[in-house]
């Protein structure tokens, strides 16, 4: 979650800018600059840090599922609206950008949590179970509560993958759908698949919004209407007051997650403070729990502190970690990968992304099905999901 998570989550997690109407690709050519999204995604991941943290105890309205919701609804409108830019012949740079920026900083956040966990716990049938599920971006089809809380290495601190699994999938199927079928640019056709996938609860829904307003913008360039930004205000607003009064998250919060994007939505220059704030969201939602564990370690031991002074440790060390993860990874990633770049690189990138989700969506299957499965205790009350 966190983009683009979401730098954006991608989450939740991309550092590309976002779409603006214009015959450019989306390969490289100057784009029009949205600053309001880089301090949306630091929000985001924040939002998802406090709440793990045990924040929303205190503050109820931290909700990290809404937060993730929203990291979607932004990578469909940023991530639609590079494809809208783009023909059949950039694919190779469209997946070649979607490796580098979200897999390296994501297989170092693997190498750590499956390496401690190994150590700490060492390496039995559900550790196996979901490396393979993080390694092949299928974590959250196979993953299921509350045995998933008995499973999961580390108690959990790797859950969030579950969002990195749902934006690739997304990276994989949206190409497919906007460049080479017929009605993939319709706003009416994305309209429609976003219910059903809301419905189906595959998580998708806030994914399949952002496209439509990807479509409206680069069609008629909503993100120049004021008028436009202030219904999504208060669209926002009226769905976060039924979300409080009715258990609707479900439902309303793809429509809550869609509006907050396009009222963020307000073209500008991105400063330096802002691109650091939002390069370091993805670092900051994948490696958080770093934080946790390196607060628990001292306070168990030798300087024991109130609940909500913990939460505050937790999210700063968090974030001093994560802006260091994100100058030492995802920053040389960022200035280095033009360099990088060949279309023969990008073509076996997206062959391998589409295998590792084939992989993963039958060796997950055999895992879940034939394998082993938790017992969850008698009146287990489950934490956060």
């Amino acid at each position: 979650m966190l983009r683009d998570a979401t730098g954006s989550h991608r989450t939740f997690q991309d550092l590309e800018r976002a779409p603006v109407p214009s015959k450019h690709s989306a390969s490289g050519d100057r784009q029009d600059e949205y600053p309001w999204f880089d301090w949306l995604r630091f929000a985001l991941a924040s939002i998802v840090v406090l709440d793990h943290s045990g924040a929303s105890a205190f503050f109820p309205f931290l909700n990290g599922t809404l937060a993730v919701k929203v990291f979607f609804a932004l990578s469909g409108w940023l991530i639609g609206g590079i494809l809208l830019r783009s023909g059949k012949q950039d694919l190779p740079r469209f997946f070649f950008n979607r490796a580098t920026r979200i897999w390296i900083p994501y297989a170092l956040a693997i190498l750590l949590i499956y390496g401690l966990a190994a150590a700490r716990e060492g390496i039995d049938f559900f550790w196996v179970k979901y490396l393979v599920l993080d390694v092949t971006f299928t974590h959250q089809l196979y993953t299921f509560f509350p045995q998933a809380f008995f499973e999961l290495p580390l108690d959990g601190s790797g859950n969030q993958f579950w969002s990195i699994s749902v934006e690739e999938q997304f990276y994989l199927l949206a190409p497919i759908i906007i460049l080479f079928l017929p009605f993939g640019r319709s706003v009416l056709s994305w309209g429609v698949l976003a219910p059903m996938l809301v419905a189906l609860d595959w998580h998708a829904g806030s994914v399949a919004l952002g496209v439509c307003a990807a479509i409206l913008q680069h069609d008629h360039a909503i993100a120049s209407r004021p008028w436009v930004r202030v219904l999504a205000l208060v669209a926002a607003v009226t769905c976060a007051a039924l979300m409080s009064v009715t258990a609707s998250q479900y439902v309303v919060g793809p429509l809550f997650a869609l509006s907050v994007v396009v009222a963020t939505a307000i073209p500008g220059k991105r400063s330096p403070v802002a691109l650091i704030a939002g390069g370091l969201s993805y670092p900051l939602y994948l490696n958080h729990w770093i934080g946790e564990f390196a607060v628990n370690f001292v306070t168990k031991r030798w300087l024991p502190v109130e609940k909500p002074v913990h939460i505050a440790a937790v999210y700063t060390v968090a974030v001093l970690i994560a802006l260091g993860l994100y100058w030492v990874v995802d920053r040389q990633v960022q200035v280095r990968r033009n360099r990088w770049y060949r279309p023969a690189l990008g073509r076996r990138l997206a062959i391998l992304a589409y295998l590792l989700v084939g992989i993963g969506l039958i060796a997950g299957a055999a895992l879940h099905y034939f394998g082993p499965h938790a017992v969850v205790p008698a009146g287990y009350v489950p934490p956060y999901q």
